[in-house]
């Protein structure tokens, strides 16, 4: 296994609190009065799920969806695989699906459509993370975005390489 070098912190633990603190309150104010199911798109939003969920004063449920485009990879394959699907009915509920970095946006288009038709009342997406990407496939309608970043690889607060460096509190760019 190669481990790969930190080049620099993107962001730090406090930008980072800050921005999903900002976010959980535009997220409150949105969603007064009613009950919000957040979903997790797994593996590498549970962490900024978690932390924005603690933050939120509707009510909420939890449900996560687990799929694939890069595999071990670094570079995405173009195919999008569902590897574990919600457990719940979302039809008549309002859904707030989570993730945590938009790169090419193939994988959640892919969802977005797979999740609207199951009848939603609404469905908006939340990123920690959007990424300037010259290989962006789609167009999404982001409702709620933490951080705009260039097109550099980035690890930590949930993000990957490998399988290493999710459990890291700040978001990195590492030499690769």
């Amino acid at each position: 296994m190669t481990r790969h070098e930190i080049e620099e912190t993107v962001f730090t633990v406090e930008e980072i609190r800050q921005r999903v603190g900002e976010l959980a309150g535009e997220i409150n104010r949105d969603y007064e009065g009613t009950d919000l199911l957040l979903i997790g798109i797994l593996k590498g939003a549970f962490i900024f799920l978690a932390d924005l969920a603690r933050r939120l004063t509707v009510p909420v449920r939890f449900d996560f969806i687990a799929c694939s485009s890069y595999g071990s990879s670094t570079r995405t394959s173009g195919v999008v695989r569902i590897l574990k699907d919600l457990d719940s009915d979302i039809s008549g509920k309002h859904v707030l699906l989570v993730e945590d970095i938009v790169d090419t946006g193939l994988t959640l288009s892919y969802l977005v459509k797979n999740l609207e038709a199951r009848g939603p009342d609404s469905l908006h997406i939340c990123t920690l993370l959007n990424k300037s990407s010259p290989e962006r496939k789609a167009d999404l309608p982001i409702r709620y975005q933490g951080f705009s970043i260039p097109d550099d690889f980035v690890i930590g607060y949930g993000l990957d390489c490998a399988e290493e460096y999710r459990n890291l509190p700040y978001i990195a760019k590492i030499r690769r």
